[in-house]
């Protein structure tokens, strides 16, 4: 089942263009790449779907619905949570409180004791930091926080943007393996990645952007076989 839907999206800063004419889809269950260089429209396709920005042509649809000008707080109660690029904590707040923000929009709040077992499962180091100051904690650990306040939401569509930026590599391990057992867990991923080796092999589909454009697509392994995607983003010529 077609879970997210984008048809025709262009999205402009001014009278810049960074996003043309994109329609992709992403079905229920997938984990789905964007890979490109800096520049490419990966972050801007992905605060378009959360609503942060507002595209200037195309739609929008999650579920069947079409979410084009819903806001983005109401996304968010809708079933799509992001992890930004940059992470984007509370600095001055614990990890509680900052798992706690994740789950602003919740109603069932009774039932929030279970997604922080799941967040602690997933992340045990955010379980022994618990009261432990965001901007504190390390780089990886940060990025945990990140993830696991996006899940509070409980959502059936999780935005990873950049999630291995600046990590090191035992972390960026990590936070894969992490990413592929949620995907596991059945919330559906759309991954935004410069890691494009670790995003495509474990994407079920994967698209590549350029200058705002998709320019190929196809499941993760054929993308990883094909020579151009090796010279330009795995260091393959």
């Amino acid at each position: 089942m077609t879970l997210l839907e984008l048809k025709n999206i262009s999205v402009s800063y001014g009278r810049i263009e960074a996003i043309h004419d994109m329609s992709f889809s992403v079905e229920e269950g997938e984990i789905v790449s964007l890979i490109g260089a800096n520049g490419a429209g990966k972050s801007t396709t992905m605060k378009t779907i959360s609503g942060i920005l507002n595209p200037s042509k195309g739609s929008i649809l999650f579920d069947g619905e079409d979410i084009t000008k819903m806001k983005a707080h109401i996304r968010v109660v809708r079933g799509i949570s992001q992890a930004p690029e940059g992470r984007g904590i509370f600095p001055g707040m614990t990890v509680l409180e900052n798992l706690d923000m994740g789950a602003f929009g919740r109603k069932d709040r009774s039932k929030m004791g279970e997604d922080f077992d799941r967040v602690f499962a997933l992340f045990p180091r955010l379980a022994e930091r618990k009261t432990q100051v965001g901007g504190t904690m390390s780089g990886g650990e940060q990025q945990m926080l990140a993830i696991g306040r996006a899940l509070m939401s409980n959502p059936r569509l999780l935005l990873l943007d950049e999630p291995s930026m600046g990590l090191a590599p035992q972390f960026i391990r990590q936070i894969f393996s992490i990413v592929t057992e949620i995907n596991k867990q059945g919330t559906t991923v759309l991954l935004v990645e410069q890691n494009a080796n670790q995003a495509l092999a474990r994407a079920n589909r994967g698209f590549v952007l350029e200058t705002g454009v998709i320019t190929r697509a196809g499941t993760g392994k054929e993308l990883l076989a094909d020579p151009a995607i090796k010279e330009a983003y795995l260091g393959v010529a």
